[in-house]
Parts: C-alpha cells; structure tokens; sequence
C-alpha cells in the first residue's frame, strides 16, 4: 500500500486489459492510490471495506452492469457522496449519457478516450476534491471552535454571532464546490469539443461567439456566486435603509447552494420595492439561519417533493416575511424551546444550537421587528415582521 496516497480511485471494469492499461495510465496522477474491481459485486466489497474518493465506472458488465452499480451506490448514506465517472465504448447515445447523469454521475465518458484528456479530467477533479476535502475540514473546525466559546462564555454575543456565520459561510463554501462541478462540466464539454468542430468544418465565427458566449454566461453565474459570499460576510457598521426585496434576492441566491444537493425546490415570491431600516447583513444573516433550520428538517424528514417557500409582502404598514417549509413540523414537546440558545436537536457535533436563537436576536433586538413560528400540518412557517 502508497503510505503516501491521499485519494483512493477505485476503477471497475470486467476487462483485465482494461483495467491493467487505465492502473497504468492513473499511475502517473500524483497522491492518488488505485484499486480495481473486474465486477459490480467486488466493486461494492470494496466500497464497504475501504474509503474511496472516485469511481471510474465501465457500465457493460455481466451479472450487474454499471448503471446498477452506481444506483447502489447513490442509494447507501455511506456511499452516496463518492463521485462517479462513467467510461463506455459501446453506450454512447444521448439516451444512454441521460440515465448516467441521472443516476448521480459527475462525468461521462465515451471510448476511446486520449490519455492526456482523461488524466487532465482527473486531476481537475481531485484539485475540487482536494479543496473540498479541506472545506470541510476548516468547517469541522469552525464547529469546535464555536462550541469551545460557548462553553467558556455565554456573555460573548458578538463573537458567538460571527463565528456561527463563520460556521454557515463554511458549509455554504462546500456546497458552493458541489454547485460548480455542472458548469465546470460544460465548460469541458465546450472546450473538448472544438477540435471535432473544427476538423468537421464547422467551426464558423457564428458558432465561436455562440460558444463564448455559453462560457461566459456560465463563469458570470459562477462570479455571481462568490460576490453573495463576500456580501454575506459584509460587516454593518450602522442602521441603514435598505431595499429587503434585494436582500431577500440574495439570501435566495446564497440558500440554492445549500438546498439543491437536497433536491429540495425553492419558491419565491416578493413584493417589489419592499424597504426597511436597519441592518441588511444582519439581515440575510437572520434569513439564511431561518432557511437552513428548514433545510435541516426537510433533509431530516419524508417529504416526496420537499420545498421552501418565501413569500414577501407589506401588510398594515410593515414588512412581512413568511418561510414555509413542508418538513413536518417542530414537535409540540421542543417547540417552546427552539429560540433558545445552545438548544439543538441535533446529534453532538452536528449543530451549535445558535441559527433560530441569533435570528431571533437580530430581528428582535437590532431591527426591533418580530420573529415567530406556527405548524402548519405539512411543516413549519416562521414569520418575520420588520
């Protein structure tokens, strides 16, 4: 065994020479130890035997084909996160490159496929992995950190605050890498697709402003991304009046991260020129907080088709925000209790017990306005009044 490798690659194929030629190759990438299965049935031993952090996936196999394979896999809680590259030389339709991205691939890639376009592939995917890898390391460590402060002083609002948005910045971060891997995916498939263009005749000045502009509508989604990030963190240094239908845009725009990996929908909808006075960073903040409480309890829960729902609107001269989620509600015996602070229900180490209760500061205390809740029998609505 490499003492030395960081990323274990596991390759399935029931071709031996195959699988000797793709161990080869996948020598070359650096940190990386490969282990080969020549079935889907050994492939998933292994899987239960060993961490892996990808799977190249050849999907004609006898006994259970790969399509079955990565199904399995997507299905385990142990598993399901491991990405999944499909390598084929005979499913090559679209119908077929269809049912592999539905079964949760991150990739699909046909034979023949060149050396070094496959080990450029890879490598840009460990360096996600690899950052990945990290975010989640820095958010673990978040964690303590808030938990320790919480345990040496309970009169430290202000630092309690910032570091429970250290907290959700982190886990924003790592569902942000999730949210990127499907541009970075078609910008590839653009990119790699020039040549056959070109060598086909076909690559005209019409198709070139076509294709970039594709790339760059989809790196402007990506910036956009980045710059809610950076507002998110943005320090108030005093009360402001500011638009809350922008403010509530945003929120919307920094929670898509955090709720499609869940595949739970999100639905909006906002009056216009809705404006408030007070905090707006502490705002979003107290928003987001709301909407991951959700998100918690839809990912928790049964719902078949989960959603949050964001209705904005004036009522009796104020400003009025609903969030409604289909969860199931919060149980009748913790209801009382969920704007307290340090109250979780969650398991040790999953939670701080700070989102409802820093919410509910910041509406109440700094922007003098009303944070409440009700069941509603399919879930939860919390109501913000400002």
């Amino acid at each position: 065994m490499d003492k030395s490798a960081i990323y274990n690659i596991l390759c399935v194929d029931d071709n031996e020479n195959n699988l000797f030629s793709l161990g080869v190759l996948l020598s070359e990438l650096e940190g990386c130890k490969i282990l080969k299965a020549n079935s889907g049935k050994a492939a998933l031993e292994i899987l239960l035997a060993v961490e892996i952090d990808l799977i190249l996936l050849d999907i004609q196999m006898p006994e259970m084909d790969g399509f079955e394979v990565a199904e399995l896999v997507k299905s385990n809680r142990r598993t399901k996160d491991i990405p999944v590259i499909f390598l084929t030389a005979v499913f090559k339709s679209e119908e077929f490159i269809k049912k592999g991205y539905r079964t949760g691939a991150i990739d699909y890639l046909t034979k023949p496929i060149d050396d070094n376009q496959l080990l450029n592939k890879l490598n840009l995917y460990i360096k996600l992995f690899d950052r990945e890898k990290t975010l989640k390391e820095l958010n673990r460590t978040i964690y303590q950190r808030v938990a320790e402060q919480l345990s040496s002083s309970r009169q430290k609002d202000y630092v309690i605050i910032q570091q429970a948005r250290m907290a959700s910045l982190g886990e924003m971060i790592i569902n942000l890498s999730h949210h990127w891997r499907q541009p970075l995916n078609t910008l590839g498939i653009i990119i790699q697709g020039l040549p056959d263009t070109y060598d086909s005749n076909e690559l005209s000045r019409e198709y070139i402003t076509e294709m970039v502009d594709k790339c760059m509508d989809l790196i402007a989604k990506m910036s956009g991304r980045i710059d809610d990030l950076r507002s998110y963190f943005k320090s108030d240094s005093a009360k402001e009046a500011f638009s809350l239908t922008e403010e509530i845009a945003k929120v919307c725009s920094m929670a898509e991260p955090l709720l499609s990996p869940a595949k739970i929908n999100l639905e909006i909808s906002v009056d216009e020129d809705l404006t408030v006075h007070g905090y707006p960073s502490q705002f979003r903040q107290a928003l987001l907080n709301v909407i991951s409480n959700a998100r918690d309890a839809l990912v928790n829960g049964q719902a078949k088709e989960p959603f949050v729902n964001i209705r904005g609107f004036k009522e009796n001269d104020k400003c009025t925000i609903l969030v409604r989620d289909n969860g199931g509600g919060i149980p009748e015996n913790v209801a009382y209790r969920i704007f307290e602070p340090y109250f979780t229900t969650k398991e040790v180490g999953q939670g701080t017990g700070l989102g409802l209760y820093i919410a509910k500061q910041i509406i109440e205390l700094n922007m003098q306005g009303k944070l409440s809740f009700v069941n509603t029998g399919e879930g939860a609505e919390f109501k913000i009044v400002i």
